[in-house]
């Protein structure tokens, strides 16, 4: 073997090919993982102070609840209007998912136009003024 061969095998990998000296690269890293957590915590703040609209179905019910909570667990922490124009039957297991997401910490919950269905069952149950839910 010729000495260039030699130098070649000694060479670690992750240096093979690469100008950057083992401190430049550590640096990149570090600035790297700094833009990167400053951005996600850009993203982060930024979907917190905005409002996300979540459109409740006809029915809500213990049937439907499974994917419910699945969409309402990705704004927990946030400011979330709940549009309830449509909701036709809504039942205590559902009132109560919507009262354990508005309770959430740093949850705020906004309601935009409770059905008539909806305001009435939480009424019923009395859950009305714990759920925010306005005078009709």
């Amino acid at each position: 073997m010729n000495e260039i061969e030699n130098q070649s095998q000694t060479i670690p990998d992750n240096q093979a090919g690469s100008s950057a000296q083992p401190n430049e690269t550590a640096e990149n890293d570090e600035n790297d993982e700094a833009l990167f957590s400053k951005s996600t915590d850009f993203l982060m703040s930024t979907s917190k102070t905005k409002w996300s609209k979540i459109h409740l179905e006809a029915n809500v019910t213990l049937a439907q609840l499974v994917d419910l909570k699945e969409q309402l667990s990705q704004y927990q922490g946030g400011k979330v209007q709940l549009y309830g124009a449509e909701v036709g039957w809504i039942d205590t297991a559902g009132l109560q998912l919507l009262l354990a997401f508005k309770d959430s910490p740093d949850t705020t919950v906004e309601w935009i136009e409770p059905s008539t269905a909806l305001y009435s069952t939480a009424q019923m149950i009395g859950l009305s003024s714990q759920l925010g839910l306005p005078e009709s």
